[in-house]
């Protein structure tokens, strides 16, 4: 472990079921194992850390995820290619995911390539694929 890495993710969701689904064919296709499963908590691990979905508090299962109020803006995934956030973006298409902008490149870093979309709790999500990142420190 390197100081500073991120060890795991936890994302609280209104609906477990539908959630897990999504996440399986996401975390899937990212190279993510579904391991722990309990009835309030699912666990996902790779190489590259580990991502808990749970519950929320019943008192806000009626209210999406607001990424304007303080709190999460959204997550990014890496991709190791271009080919794979096409790749991806079908596959979430063919699900019925709602994607907020297709894969394009932008322009915040050379060759910056990416697209996002929504987690079912309205969660933004990205992949991307960026050459030469991250630089060599």
């Amino acid at each position: 472990m390197k100081l500073g890495a991120i060890n795991h993710i936890a994302l609280t969701v209104s609906n477990l079921k539908r959630s897990e689904a999504f996440y399986n064919t996401l975390l899937g296709f990212l190279g993510y194992e579904q391991g722990e499963k309990t009835e309030h908590l699912i666990l996902w691990a790779s190489f590259n850390g580990v991502i808990t979905i749970s519950l929320a508090n019943p008192r806000s299962l009626n209210k999406n995820h607001d990424r304007y109020s303080p709190g999460l803006h959204h997550l990014a995934f890496s991709a190791d290619s271009r080919e794979e956030v096409d790749q991806l973006y079908q596959n979430l298409m063919e699900c019925g995911v709602e994607i907020l902008d297709p894969p394009a490149e932008y322009d915040y870093l050379p060759g910056y390539y990416a697209f996002y979309f929504l987690d079912p709790d309205g969660i933004k999500l990205e992949l991307t694929h960026t050459p030469n990142w991250p630089p060599e420190l």
